[in-house]
């Protein structure tokens, strides 16, 4: 009876009786006792078989299950007196509460009762007024953590509040509750007083723990005791729903930063010299969270009442700020613990709470605040007007400032209620508003919370009331939109709404930036602070644009909030950003970058790489494929099947798919399929890195037939970090194979073939022949042009020269006018592009370019010889030995590597650390599907060529860069084609058609125009 031996059922069974605090688990034979999961003490065995012993049946050791018997039944609830054994405790029972109520809501579906008999299903009539009340979109998941969360955080609420906590006593309770609590009160009250025995034993053992809690002695010389309880509950309670939720509670010296520059907003471009304490002022937090935010405000407004005038001002300035303060939260347990603070502080001055209670409101902020309300029983008046006064702050309240950190899910099409979608017929959604001319293909950007509240922040404060649109927003979020094409939109009516802007990016380093320069450690994304401001008495023209200023915080994250702590709004570490609607948010330059023509202006027509969308489908190991396919095929439950395969929007088991451009198909969907071998084809998953993928568009997401119709012969794709900035390595990368869609550096990028699909040049008609002109040469091609770009722009060197241009994605190219420094800049990019594709393009044997061999030949300094076997193992851990030049991958030796080899990155991303995290023993690789641990056993041989190889290519790039670097400084120093050249000369601008590939029909001898991507 060992949980590591139990079958499926029984592993479901124990998975959640686990989380009892005081479990006997036995069958008859073996008896154990476990707490809180683990078990206690020696397993009691009884002599003879269960079905035939009978009276025989016996302990082994009647003393040890007399000892076992009684350490179960004397068990009682340990006094709690800090917040991690609160947390340890109470959270597996929530989980556990949880659970039953799926199963009660299960077994309900499944009842033969008729449709209307209430009493065979009370908790499906539970959950629909749950819905009515509260969540109009909630489905049984939603109402089961609903549920459990409720209860758990009213019962903590009612202990805070000095509440007897008596077994099923709960109405009592929710009635004591309802004096400063209503909601809390009333949900507790509606969920509990019609429960089964099914529940009787969780919510009993949890109403018995959370009458141990001793909140005196957790409150005993702490600020505030509360600040990190929910986010320390929700790891332990489901990880998954944290992560799901976005749920990363902010620091409280990010905190304290936002508010203090939100109120200098306020006191200086405002005119409300008091700041938040003045009576006009109305903040809004429309993700509350445990109400980190609004809290700091309450102390901030009674710190300052003391200053002024005396603690005594304290009380009067909280009472009357409470009244406009408004927080509106989605979960109940996170707004229990908001309430629980509020009212601890409260208390701690002497104010009284307001006399409808604190305008804090469990409700969806993106749910349309002008639904008709219907009529709801007096039993529930309590849960409807909170919707309803929600709802008519949301709707006809104007506000002065929001001030948030609201969830992060990029998968969140579908759930920005009215905010992303109205009914038929109506008017616009107010996202639209953040919406720019033909930028469709980049806006997927805008299907994520964060930007949902972002646009309900901007609607509220800026748009909703026209009689008062004077405000200001304060977001700490992710900060890709305000550098990346999705966010154009957005940008752009910040630009043309507002009247001043300030970023502070938190997060300079990039995409996964080391954990100790994170302000949020769990957090990989790179996050900023945004404030932007509108005034009413500004006078805006038709081209009027917001003043937007930047800065930067480095360091760890200590160094970041002492920086923070710093900052104020009119000093001089502030730089001007782009003026443009458009343009990001990052400081404009005075290097002439502006005058150089775009990458993208000189291969106008790219696309994102291929996107699976699960990473299944591709691996370094053609012989995993092979394996995981078959797995796949040979799998007869569908929905184990469904499983494995990773169904999305996009594909799912039953679709049937063209075959991809020179590739074969099935016509069945591969839910049906039954061939066993997987088309396979070779691709540059990450710069350098060369894999495999399953060639089958059944399986790919967004396959980009565009670009798979483009592969032939003499085919490069050049790449850039279009929606980041990159401070470090090449700007710009080549390859011969078919990037992945985060090719680059893990980050998305924009691909730029040279060729079309029907091997045209992908450059603008007329600039080949003027480059031609321009230089004094015969001819220009489109492979001179692509040499040229990466000798140029495919090293660290000019990244380091243009740092701070590159804060805004995008790569620029100088064009010499100079012949000598051109053709120069084309030789030394032929090398450059013959080492980026391992030898399959720009090979010259006579120039010392064999075609397909990157190697450096026997005795040559830069040959890496392999000096130790790697051994039978799967090695999971490489090394760099810079003393002796020695790379170790397991018991393998590979020298010489120079150290500028081993540090070699892209946009950030080192090289030889992605390729090896791809191939070591536990993959670093994001994993989709069971079918990812799907893996090799043992190191195969040509992955030891392949790294030699690696080695060469990039020895052979470190050793070309100081070339790379010398012209640059020249080519800079000289003459340059600029954009006002091109446009003069008609080249520029683009003409719409050359950005859309083109494709050659069957049987003609002309190519046509498709926006194939």
């Amino acid at each position: 009876m060992d949980p590591e031996t139990f079958s499926k059922h029984n592993r479901e069974q124990w998975e959640k009786l686990r989380d009892l605090p005081n479990l006997l688990y036995s069958n008859g034979t073996e008896w154990r006792l476990f707490r809180h999961g683990e078990q206690l003490g020696e397993t009691v065995f009884f002599h003879g078989a269960l079905k035939s012993a009978g009276e025989k049946l016996s302990p082994g050791s009647p003393a040890a299950f007399d000892a076992l018997l009684k350490q179960f039944l004397r068990w009682t609830p340990p006094k709690i007196t800090q917040v991690a054994r609160l947390v340890h405790h109470i959270a597996p029972l929530c989980r556990l509460l949880r659970s039953t109520v799926l199963e009660q809501l299960d077994f309900e579906a499944r009842s033969s009762a008729p449709d209307d008999d209430v009493r065979a299903r009370p908790f499906t009539g539970l959950k629909n007024d749950w819905r009515r009340l509260l969540f109009p979109t909630a489905d049984d998941a939603t109402f089961a953590d609903g549920y459990a969360q409720t209860i758990t955080f009213a019962l903590l609420l009612a202990r805070t509040e000095g509440i007897p906590l008596e077994a099923n006593s709960f109405h009592e309770i929710g009635r004591l509750l309802d004096a400063d609590h209503g909601l809390m009160g009333k949900a507790l009250q509606l969920l509990t007083d019609n429960i089964n025995e099914r529940f009787t034993v969780t919510l009993d053992l949890l109403t018995r723990t959370i009458a141990q809690v001793r909140w005196d002695v957790i409150r005993a010389g702490n600020r505030d005791a509360y600040l990190h309880l929910y986010e320390h509950f929700l790891t332990v309670y489901d990880p998954a729903l944290r992560q799901q939720s976005g749920s990363y509670y902010t620091p409280l010296e990010i905190v304290e930063e936002m508010v203090r520059l939100t109120e200098e907003v306020v006191r200086t471009r405002l005119g409300q010299e008091e700041g938040f304490g003045a009576d006009e002022v109305k903040i809004v937090d429309p993700a509350m969270g445990t109400g980190t935010f609004l809290h700091t405000i309450i102390e901030r407004v009674a710190e300052q009442a003391t200053d002024r005038h005396g603690p005594a001002m304290a009380r009067d300035a909280i009472s009357r700020l409470a009244s406009r303060l408004f927080g509106f939260e989605l979960q109940t347990g996170p707004f229990a613990v908001a309430e629980l603070r509020a009212s601890d502080m409260l208390k701690r001055y002497g104010a009284p709470l307001p006399r409808n209670g604190l305008s804090f409101f469990v409700t969806d902020t993106l749910d349309n605040p002008f639904v008709e309300e219907e009529h709801l029983a007096s039993t529930y008046g309590a849960l409807s007007d909170s919707r309803r006064r929600a709802n008519q702050i949301k709707a006809r309240t104007p506000v002065t400032a929001v001030v948030t950190n609201p969830p992060y899910d990029d998968k969140a099409e579908g759930r920005g209620g009215w905010v992303e979608k109205r009914p038929a017929g109506k008017e616009a959604p107010v996202l639209d508003a953040f919406r720019y001319p033909d930028n469709g293909r980049h806006e997927h950007m805008l299907k994520n919370m964060y930007v949902y509240f972002w646009r309900w922040a901007t609607w509220k404060v800026f748009d909703a009331h026209p009689e008062d649109q004077h405000g200001v927003v304060c977001l700490i979020t992710p900060s890709g939109w305000a550098t990346g094409p999705g966010g154009r939109g957005m940008r752009d009516y910040l630009r043309r709404t507002c009247d001043e802007g300030w970023i502070i990016n938190l997060s300079p380093e990039g995409q996964r930036a080391p954990v100790p320069s994170r302000v949020f450690p769990g957090v990989a994304q790179p996050l900023a602070i945004h404030i932007f401001v509108r005034r009413a008495d500004a006078v805006r023209g038709p081209q009027h644009r917001a003043r937007v200023h930047y800065r930067e915080v480095t360091g760890r994250r200590e160094d970041k909030f002492r920086q923070l702590r710093g900052i104020c709004l009119d000093d001089d570490g502030w730089r001007d950003t782009h003026t443009e609607g458009p343009r990001p948010f990052t400081p404009a330059t005075r290097s002439g970058w502006e005058e150089f023509p775009e990458l993208s202006d000189l291969f106008p027509w790219g696309s994102p790489g291929s996107k699976a969308n699960r990473s299944w489908v591709s691996s370094p190991s053609a012989e995993t494929l092979r394996r995981r396919w078959a797995r796949l095929i040979r799998e007869t439950d569908l929905v184990e099947k469904g499983k494995l395969f990773k169904e999305t929007r996009d594909r799912t088991l039953t679709d049937r798919r063209d075959p991809l451009p020179g590739h074969s198909a099935s016509p069945l969907p591969v839910g049906q399929e039954t061939e066993t071998l997987p088309e396979l084809t070779r691709i540059g998953l990450r710069s350098f890195d060369r894999q495999h993928l399953i060639a089958d568009n059944r399986v790919l997401d967004y396959p980009r037939p565009g670009l798979w119709a483009s592969l032939q012969p003499g085919q490069i794709f050049l790449n850039q970090q279009s929606s980041h900035a990159i401070d470090s390595g090449a700007a710009v990368v080549a390859t011969h194979l078919l990037p992945d869609t985060h090719h680059f550096n893990g980050r998305g990028g924009r691909v730029l073939p040279i060729l079309h699909p029907d091997g045209s040049a992908n450059t603008p008609a007329a600039l080949l022949p003027y480059l031609a002109h321009v230089l004094g040469v015969e001819r220009v091609t489109v492979e001179d042009l692509a040499a040229y770009t990466i000798a140029l722009a495919g090293h660290s060197g000019f990244t380091e020269h243009f740092t701070e241009e590159l804060l805004t994605p995008g790569v620029r190219i100088p064009l010499t006018r100079e012949r000598a420094l051109w053709e120069k800049g084309v030789s030394l990019g032929r090398q450059v592009l013959w080492a980026s594709t391992y030898g399959e393009r720009c090979a010259e044997l006579s120039a010392g370019r064999p075609p397909g061999n990157v190697e450096f030949a026997s005795g040559e300094p830069g040959q890496v010889k392999y000096l130790s076997h790697i051994g039978n193992g799967l090695p999971d851990r490489m090394r760099y030995e810079a003393e002796t030049q020695t790379l170790r991958i397991g018991e393998a030796r590979f020298a010489p590597v120079p150290q500028a080899v081993w540090r070699y990155d892209v946009g950030g991303m080192g090289v030889l650390n992605k390729w090896f995290g791809y191939r070591k023993a536990s993959p670093t690789s994001k994993k989709t599907s069971p079918l990812d641990d799907i893996h090799v056993d043992s190191w195969p041989h040509e992955w030891t060529t392949e790294l030699i190889e690696l080695l060469s290519v990039i020895r052979r790039l470190t050793d070309l860069a100081p070339e790379q670097s010398e012209l640059l400084t020249d080519i800079l120093s000289g003459g340059i084609v600029t954009v006002t050249d091109l446009t003069t000369a008609g080249v520029l601008p683009v003409a719409p058609g050359a950005r859309k590939a083109r494709h050659r029909e069957a049987g003609t001898l002309f190519s046509t125009e498709i926006d194939s991507g």
